[in-house]
C-alpha cells in the first residue's frame, strides 16, 4: 500500500505546485511576523527592564510617589545593601528653557566624551545639552519657584561627560538633559519624589523580614521582585509592539486562510483529474478509507515540505526586514539578529501542516463518494447547477445581521473586542452568502461582457456554472481587498481626524520666538525679547513655507498665578486667516477674549466660557476663555494685547504656515536653521503633523505590501479555478474549437471569466472595507473625538486595478493549456 501511495505522489508532484506555492507564502509570512515580533519584544525588554530586572525588590507608590524621607528610611535598613531611585527633576537654564535630569542609567549608555560622574556636583549630559554646555563648563540651573518662597534656588554643577542614553529613559533621549547621582539631583530639586526604588539586599538577608521593614518604611507602597516589576513595565511600555504583533499575526492568518481556500481548490482539481485513477483503485479493492488516506498523505507531505521551505524563506525575509529596520529609526530598540525560539520555528511549521491537512479533508471525502463503476464511465462537462438551500441563506442573513449589530454597538460603546468579533461574524456571513452573491454579481456584470461577443457570453456561463467553486475562489481575493481597503480608508480617516485634533491643540504650524529676560527691577517679571527684523523675510524664502509674519508678544499673568507670566501672542482675525488653521477658533478670538489650548485649560482648571483676570504691565481685564491652541502660550486679540501689554509689547514671535504638500521634515530643518542663526526657539504643530503623517503612511505602505501576499495567493486561487474549469470542460472546449472558436476567442473567454471573478471580488471587498473602516475607526477613537471620514479614491482605484490585473494574470496559464489541444485530440481523449 505504501509503495503505490508514494509512487503516485511523486507522479503528481507538478499538479500540487500551486497549492505548495500558497502554503509557502502563507507560512513564510507567519514565520517572518513571529520572528520580528519576538525580536522586537526582546529588544524592548532589554531597553525598559535594565536596572529593574536584576533588583532584588522594587518599591513603587502610585500617585504622589516615594518621598526622599521614604527613600532614606529604606536605604537605612539593616537588610538593605543599596537603593537606587527613578526620578526626574527639571532645572531652568533660561526663561522658558528647562533641562531634564535623571539618575545615571545602569546600562545602555554610550559615553561619547569625557567620563561618567564620580562625585556629587558632577553630571553627564546628552548631545543636545552639550551643544550649549560642553565638557568642562558649569551648568547653572534654577529650581521651580514656589509660592511665598522668593527667588528659586540656583545650583551649579560641572559637566564631566557627554553620553548617548539610547532608549534607556525617554527624558534623557529627547531634548536637553543630564544624568547625575541622587545627591546632585536633590540639590536641583530638594523635594523630589521617586516613581520607584530598586533595592539590593545584603547577602544572607531574611527576605520576608526585609519586605516587612520596607513596607513599614514606605507606607502604602507596592513591593515586587525585580522580575515581576520588569514584566509589568514591559507590559505597560510595549503596547505599540503588541499592537504591531497583532496586526502582523492577523495578516499571517489572512494569508493562511486564503492559502487554505487555494489548497482545497487545488486538491479538487487533482482529484477531478484523477477520477478514473481513483475509481480504478476502488475497482481493484481499495477501500474508501484507503483512498481518503491517500489524499491525506499527499496533504501531509505537501504541508511538511512547503511549510519547511516557508519557514526558511520567512526567516530570510525577517533578517532582511530587521536590517532595514535598524537602518531606519522605528522607535523600537532592535537587536542585531533575529530571536530564534521554538515558537518561532515550530508554530509556522505546525500551522502550515494543519492548514494543508484540514483543507484537504473535504476533497478527500468527496473522492470516496463516487462508486467505481460510475467514475469509470466517460464523463462530460459538469452541468450541475448547484441549488442554494434556504438554510444557507437564512444562516448568512443571521450572521451578517448579528455582526453588523455588534459592530454598531461597539462603535457607540468603544468596545474593541465586541467590534472585532462582530466584524468576524459578519464577514463569515458574507462568505456563506457568496454562493448567491457572486453568481448574481457575475450575471449583472456579464451584461457588459456581451461586447466581447460569443467569448463574453460563454465566460459568464462558465463563471456561474459552479457557484460554490466561484464563491470559494472569489473569497480569497475578497479577504485581501477588504483588508487593504479597510486599512487604507482607516488610515486616511485616522490621519484626517488626527490632523483635526492637532489643529485644535496647536493652530499654527511653527512659531519662532525670541524668549524673554527677567527685568532688573527686583521683581520676577519677564519681558519679551524682539526677533530680528529680517526673520520673517528669511523664513518666507524657505522652500515649503506658505506664509510667515511677525506677531507682537508680551508676558501676562492669569488670575493669581505666581511667576514671571505667560507668553501671549497677538492675533488679528482679520489679518491672520492665512496663518491660523481652524477658522472657528480664529473667528472666536474677538476683543475681550483669551485663547487657551486644551492643556492650558486643564492646567488652570478652566473651561471655555469662563472669565479669568488677565494682567500685564499696561493694566488688567477680565477676559472670556475661548479655545485657541498655541501650545502653552496665550492667544490674545491684538487690541487687548496692546492694552494689557503696554510698553512691554514687542515683536517677539514669527508665525509660520507650511504649504500643504511640502516635505515637513525638510521644511522644518530649513526653518530651524534660520532660527538657530538668531538663537530663536521653534515650537508648533508641524512636527506632530509630520510624525502622524509618517506613521500612518508607513502603516498603509507596510499593510498594503503585507496584504499583497493574500492577493498573490488569490491569483493562484483564480488560476486554479480556471484550470478546473478547463479540465471539466475539456471536451466542450474541443467541440467549440471544432465549431469554429479560434484560439484567440478561447483566450478571450477565459480572460473575461477571470476578470469577472476578480471584479466581483474587488467590488464586494471595497464595500466591506469601507463599512469596516468607518465603524472600526469610530470604535478605536475616544468618545470626545469627532471622526472625519476620508476615502482615498486614488488608492481605491489602484486596489481595483490590481484586482483586475490579478484576474488577467490568473487566466494566462489556463488559457495556454486550453488552446494547446486540437479539436480532434480533445474530442478523442475527453
Amino acid at each position: 500500500m505504501g509503495t503505490w501511495r508514494t509512487a503516485g505522489l511523486a507522479s503528481r508532484g507538478r499538479r500540487l505546485i500551486s497549492a505548495s506555492v500558497a502554503v509557502v507564502i502563507g507560512v513564510a509570512f507567519l514565520a517572518a511576523s513571529l520572528a520580528l515580533l519576538t525580536t522586537a519584544q526582546r529588544g524592548m525588554e532589554d531597553a525598559v527592564a535594565a536596572g529593574v530586572r536584576d533588583a532584588d525588590l522594587v518599591l513603587t507608590l502610585e500617585g504622589e510617589g516615594i518621598s526622599t524621607q521614604g527613600y532614606d528610611d529604606a536605604a537605612a535598613l539593616d537588610d538593605v545593601a543599596s537603593v537606587r531611585g527613578e526620578t526626574v527633576v527639571m532645572g531652568e537654564r533660561t526663561p522658558q528653557e528647562w533641562v531634564a535630569g535623571a539618575p545615571v542609567p545602569v546600562a545602555g549608555v554610550t559615553l561619547l566624551e569625557g567620563r561618567m560622574p564620580a562625585a556629587t556636583g558632577e553630571v553627564v549630559v546628552n548631545a543636545d545639552l552639550a551643544e550649549d554646555v560642553p565638557v568642562g563648563e558649569s551648568l547653572v540651573l534654577a529650581g521651580e519657584a514656589l509660592e511665598d518662597a522668593g527667588a528659586p534656588d540656583v545650583t551649579t554643577v560641572e559637566v564631566v561627560g557627554v553620553a548617548d542614553f539610547g532608549d534607556t529613559d525617554p527624558m534623557l533621549s529627547f531634548g536637553p538633559a543630564f544624568a547625575a547621582d541622587d545627591a546632585t539631583l536633590r540639590q536641583v530639586e530638594p523635594e523630589l519624589t521617586y516613581g520607584s526604588v530598586m533595592v539590593e539586599l545584603v547577602d544572607g538577608a531574611d527576605e520576608p523580614a526585609a519586605r516587612e521593614a520596607l513596607l513599614a518604611a514606605v507606607p502604602g507602597a507596592d513591593l515586587q521582585t525585580g522580575a515581576e516589576a520588569a514584566a509589568d513595565r514591559v507590559a505597560r511600555l510595549t503596547g505599540g509592539t503588541n499592537v504591531v504583533g497583532a496586526i502582523l499575526l492577523g495578516f499571517g492568518a489572512v494569508a493562511l486562510l486564503t492559502a487554505a481556500i487555494v489548497i482545497a481548490n487545488t486538491f479538487t482539481i487533482t482529484l477531478a483529474q484523477r477520477t478514473s485513477e481513483l475509481a480504478l483503485l476502488r475497482a481493484v479493492g481499495a477501500t474508501k478509507r484507503q483512498v481518503r488516506s491517500l489524499v491525506v498523505l499527499e496533504a501531509v507531505v505537501l504541508g511538511l515540505v512547503s511549510s519547511a521551505v516557508g519557514v526558511g524563506l520567512g526567516l530570510l525575509a525577517g533578517t532582511g526586514l530587521l536590517s532595514l529596520g535598524r537602518r531606519f529609526d522605528l522607535g523600537i530598540p532592535l537587536p542585531e539578529g533575529l530571536a530564534l525560539t521554538p515558537v518561532v520555528l515550530g508554530v509556522p511549521l505546525l500551522v502550515g501542516l494543519l492548514v494543508t491537512v484540514l483543507a484537504s479533508l473535504w476533497p478527500a471525502t468527496r473522492a470516496t463518494r463516487v462508486s467505481p463503476l460510475a467514475a469509470l464511465r466517460p464523463a462530460g462537462p459538469s452541468g450541475d447547477r448547484h441549488r442554494v438551500g434556504r438554510v444557507r441563506i437564512a444562516l448568512a442573513v443571521l450572521l451578517v445581521g448579528a455582526g453588523v449589530a455588534a459592530m454598531v454597538h461597539a462603535a457607540t460603546s468603544r468596545d474593541m473586542v465586541v467590534g472585532v468579533l462582530g466584524g468576524v461574524v459578519s464577514f463569515v456571513g458574507v462568505l456563506v452568502a457568496a454562493v448567491v452573491v457572486v453568481p448574481a454579481a457575475v450575471r449583472a456584470l456579464g451584461l457588459g461582457a456581451g461586447v466581447a461577443g460569443v467569448p463574453g457570453r460563454l465566460a459568464v456561463d462558465n463563471a456561474v456554472r459552479n457557484p460554490g467553486r466561484a464563491a470559494a475562489t472569489s473569497a480569497a481575493l475578497v479577504v485581501g481587498v477588504t483588508l487593504i481597503t479597510m486599512t487604507s480608508v482607516g488610515a486616511a480617516t485616522g490621519q484626517r481626524t488626527a490632523m483635526g485634533e492637532i489643529d485644535e491643540s496647536y493652530s499654527v504650524d511653527l512659531v519662532l520666538s525670541a524668549g524673554a529676560e527677567y527685568l532688573d527691577d527686583g521683581t520676577d517679571r519677564l519681558d519679551a525679547l524682539p526677533v530680528p527684523a529680517d526673520t520673517a523675510d528669511r523664513v518666507r524664502a524657505v522652500e515649503g513655507v506658505s506664509t510667515a509674519r511677525v506677531a507682537d508678544t508680551a508676558y501676562l499673568t492669569l488670575g493669581e498665578k505666581m511667576g514671571g507670566g505667560t507668553a501671549a501672542v497677538g492675533i488679528d482675525p482679520a489679518r491672520d486667516g492665512d496663518l491660523v488653521r481652524g477658522g472657528e477658533q480664529l473667528a472666536s478670538l474677538v476683543p475681550g477674549t483669551v485663547g487657551m489650548s486644551g492643556a492650558m485649560l486643564v492646567m488652570y482648571a478652566l473651561e471655555p466660557g469662563d472669565l479669568v483676570e488677565v494682567a500685564g504691565p499696561g493694566g488688567s481685564a477680565e477676559l472670556e476663555v475661548v479655545p485657541f491652541a498655541l501650545g502653552y502660550d496665550l492667544a490674545v486679540n491684538v487690541a487687548d494685547l496692546a492694552t494689557l501689554g503696554g510698553d512691554a509689547v514687542a515683536p517677539g514671535a514669527v508665525l509660520v504656515r507650511l504649504a500643504e504638500d511640502v516635505d515637513v521634515a525638510d521644511a522644518m530643518g530649513a526653518v530651524a536653521d534660520v532660527a538657530d542663526e538668531s538663537s530663536l526657539q521653534v515650537s508648533g504643530s508641524a512636527a506632530e503633523r509630520a510624525v502622524v503623517t509618517q506613521v500612518l503612511d508607513v502603516l498603509v505602505l507596510v499593510t498594503t505590501a503585507l496584504l499583497g501576499v493574500a492577493v498573490l495567493i488569490a491569483v493562484v486561487g483564480i488560476a486554479n479555478t480556471l484550470s478546473l474549469s478547463v479540465l471539466e470542460r475539456h471536451r466542450e472546449h474541443a467541440l467549440l474549437r471544432g465549431l469554429g472558436l479560434t484560439r484567440g476567442q478561447m483566450r478571450s473567454m477565459l480572460l473575461v471569466e477571470g476578470v469577472l471573478l476578480a471584479l466581483v471580488a474587488a467590488l464586494v471587498g471595497l464595500g466591506l472595507g469601507l463599512g469596516y473602516a468607518a465603524l472600526g475607526v469610530q470604535t478605536l477613537l475616544p468618545e470626545d473625538v469627532g471622526v472625519r471620514l476620508a476615502v482615498p479614491w486614488g488608492r481605491v482605484g489602484i486596489i481595483v486595478g490590481v484586482a483586475l490585473l490579478a484576474g488577467v494574470l490568473a487566466s494566462v496559464l489556463p488559457a495556454r493549456r486550453a488552446v494547446r489541444v486540437s479539436p480532434a485530440e480533445g474530442l478523442a481523449t475527453a
